[in-house]
């Protein structure tokens, strides 16, 4: 396992693979490593922390803990990834025991509620760790772990019952979002938290929301690695899908001309892999392979789920037109199912040997992803390669996504677009190209618009939306966040002015101001208007209306014209 640095007051751990240190992982202000946990994580109010004293180094490679059956089937025996994968054993998570229904996949709604929607109300509060500093997605999202794992790492069995995950768990997370998120992995780019930005830290808790929401549909709900047999064609599995499902052809998805081709897998036509991972229904179809050959002696059927066998009598292609599955290695794995030889190669690139043998500092040094592409689901280190190479390819693909404005068409921006939706109050337009169905849009089929592909709408767009909204809003619970979050402004700061004085005078009180900034110092002089005093019409009615009053104010006007008015001679 990864280990402390001695003297760094446990901010700093070697980050290990196969016994030996690749990189040294610095947590952070405010974290230390935990390695009960395997990641940093905040100090809990009189918590204690024991930081070990004497220099650590990588413990030796355990066995592997992996029967050879679930390993890839490769042409030869000495080609078993076994020997090169990392050995990371983490303690486990410890979630507590699973008691609750699963969230009811309903119709998506961006209204705000208190709690996650459920057939009952929450009995156990989340974890009561409460962050010590602001503006940390880390944090937050720690804090969350009982809600992440009832509602987001729950997986479906062939009845449809709900149980924890057991491919997908918050230890593996935390450990790849640690590294992928905060520390970084050697790229001039990472998986965007923002962390310990206080204006920006819930955008990236939205783009965390964006990430599960996919993960959920595409692998954490079936407990899966490996991507399954999904599609079917006229009413059957047809074996070819390993070669690419929804009309795609995954091994010629290459990178873009011009500067990344280099990245792409190489094609190895005599390559002979099978998944791990297969369906749980009954005669469910089987694990995608590949293997060599083509022409008629080579042709692949469908799977019969009535008899729970394998028809070969005959070609069957599937939507693309393949009937062989010659060089059709490349389906998803991970937890975004991450396909293609171009995903596949930046990984390698990125994370494995290729980017090792060329100098770079990479996390799997020994892992060649081309060369066994199911070593994402067959290494030791599964647990938390399965998140690793999913947040890779969303930081990498997603979040770098962006289109040029043009004369009929406004550019998108990744970025631009998550701070708007945050920015907006985080609730849906309702519009085919809102925030979250664009994003997914990008991860499947790579663009961003309604009808932008020719292989259709990504699939389960309306149950991605609904994770979506369901974990920023009940899991999450991001709109309490909105109200604490500064928001920057370009406003000027009115400066304070001096207090009024009063001015000593025999006259009336006279309030001298100082004059604001910019006015001229004497104002010009006002006039002084005397409003007249309006008498109540039913006093006027009534003294009009009485004869005998008329003498009485004739005579009074009279005496004060003489006392006041009069000349004096």
């Amino acid at each position: 396992g990864n280990e402390v640095i001695p003297g760094t007051k446990c901010q700093w751990y070697h980050y290990c693979t196969a016994g030996a240190t690749t990189n040294i992982v610095e947590c952070g202000d405010g974290l230390w490593y935990d390695p009960a946990k395997g990641y940093c994580r905040l100090q809990s109010q009189g918590e204690s922390i024991a930081c070990p004293a004497a220099d650590s180094k990588c413990p030796s490679t355990p066995s592997p803990t992996e029967s050879p059956a679930a390993l890839p089937i490769t042409s030869s025996p000495e080609e078993n990834p076994t020997t090169e994968q990392p050995t990371m054993i983490q303690t486990p998570y410890s979630p507590a025991p699973y008691s609750r229904a699963p969230y009811p996949y309903a119709p998506y709604s961006s209204a705000k509620t208190s709690q996650p929607i459920s057939e009952e109300p929450i009995s156990e509060a989340p974890i009561s760790e409460a962050p010590t500093i602001g503006g940390t997605a880390i944090s937050h999202i720690e804090s969350k772990k009982d809600l992440i794992e009832k509602f987001v790492l729950v997986s479906y069995g062939a009845s449809g019952l709900a149980y924890p995950s057991t491919q997908y768990t918050m230890n593996g997370l935390m450990q790849s979002l640690q590294v992928m998120g905060v520390s970084g992995f050697g790229a001039d780019f990472k998986f965007l938290l923002y962390e310990g930005d206080r204006e920006k830290y819930v955008h990236g808790l939205v783009n965390f929301a964006a990430f599960l929401s996919n993960a959920m549909v595409e692998s954490i709900e079936y407990d899966t690695c490996s991507e399954l047999n999904w599609q079917k064609v006229e009413g059957k599995y047809t074996i070819s899908n390993s070669c690419g499902q929804e009309g795609r052809s995954y091994q010629d998805e290459n990178c873009a001309q011009g500067s990344t081709e280099f990245l792409s897998c190489d094609v190895d036509e005599n390559m002979q892999v099978t998944a791990v991972s297969s369906g749980t229904q009954m005669r469910a179809p089987p694990p995608l392979k590949c293997k060599s050959g083509s022409g008629e002696e080579h042709y692949t059927g469908y799977w019969d789920t009535s008899s729970g066998r394998e028809i070969t009598d005959g070609p069957y292609a599937n939507v693309a037109g393949r009937t062989d599955i010659e060089g059709c290695c490349w389906w998803g794995r991970g937890a975004l199912s991450t396909r293609g030889v171009c995903n596949i190669g930046k990984i390698n690139y990125y994370l494995g040997k290729r980017g090792a043998d060329l100098g770079r500092s990479t996390l799997y040094p020994k892992l060649d992803f081309c060369r066994y592409p199911e070593v994402t689901c067959t290494s030791a280190n599964g647990e938390q390669l399965r998140w690793t190479t999913a947040l890779f390819e969303w930081s990498e693909r997603i979040q770098r996504y962006e289109t040029l404005r043009t004369s009929t068409s406004d550019g998108w921006n990744f970025e631009d677009q998550l701070a708007k939706f945050v920015d907006g109050g985080m609730v849906d337009s309702n519009d085919s190209d809102s925030f979250i169905n664009s994003v997914s849009r990008i991860l499947s089929p790579g663009c961003h618009e309604s009808g932008c592909s020719e292989s259709g709408e990504v699939r389960m767009l309306a149950r991605r939306r609904s994770n979506f909204f369901m974990i920023i809003n009940d899991v999450l619970e991001l709109n309490s966040l909105l109200l604490e979050t500064p928001k920057p402004t370009s406003k000027l700061t009115r400066q304070p002015t001096r207090r009024p004085t009063i001015a000593p005078t025999n006259s009336p009180v006279a309030m001298i101001f100082a004059p604001p900034a910019g006015l001229p110092v004497v104002l010009p002089p006002q006039e002084i208007t005397i409003r007249p005093i309006t008498p109540n019409p039913t006093e006027i009615q009534n003294i009009n209306s009485s004869p005998k009053n008329h003498p009485r104010l004739m005579l009074a006007t009279l005496l004060v014209y003489l006392l006041f008015c009069h000349p004096k001679k």
